[in-house]
């Protein structure tokens, strides 16, 4: 009697286990992505706010400061300001000296979007051409297998 019942009860409970085995994988790869994420933001931060920075001063609404751009051409490992960053979209995940990191990290794609943004809306970026003192950073991971993007976002100011 007791294996008939345990031969009832057995397949629903395997199905939780199968189910919990089959998916362990997502979060290891959504732990990787935030991982991938964090390198490139501080690889960014550790650059220069501006491309003029330290060679002029800024006025007092930074509107002297270098329009954005991406610079397709440039090597990665020259990247010297938080501007050449802006645009930056990569199929497979790069690192600060340009190698290709596809082998270690397959399935992952990396962009990177820099904008100007007012200092009474640190989150709107609906008008990234007019230049001000602040420069927000949105760095995306995006897991190609499922699809899903881990994006950090970062503030940066204008500190000479």
């Amino acid at each position: 009697m007791i294996i008939v019942i345990l031969g009832i009860i057995m397949p629903g409970i395997m199905l939780y286990f199968i189910t919990g085995v089959k998916d362990s994988a997502i979060p290891q790869r959504r732990t990787t992505a935030i991982f991938l994420a964090e390198a490139l933001m501080e690889e960014i931060k550790s650059k220069r706010w501006d491309e003029t920075a330290g060679v002029i001063t800024f006025n007092s609404t930074c509107s002297n400061a270098s329009a954005l751009s991406f610079d397709g051409a440039e090597a990665r490992g020259t990247y010297d300001d938080i501007d050449d960053f802006n645009g930056l979209n990569n199929p497979t995940i790069i690192d600060s000296l340009g190698n290709d990191l596809s082998g270690n990290y397959p399935g992952f794609s990396q962009t990177v979007t820099v904008c100007y943004v007012p200092a009474t809306s640190l989150n709107d970026t609906s008008a990234c051409a007019t230049r001000t003192c602040y420069k927000r950073i949105q760095v995306s991971i995006t897991d190609t297998g499922t699809n899903e993007t881990i994006s950090l976002v970062n503030l940066m100011t204008s500190y000479d």
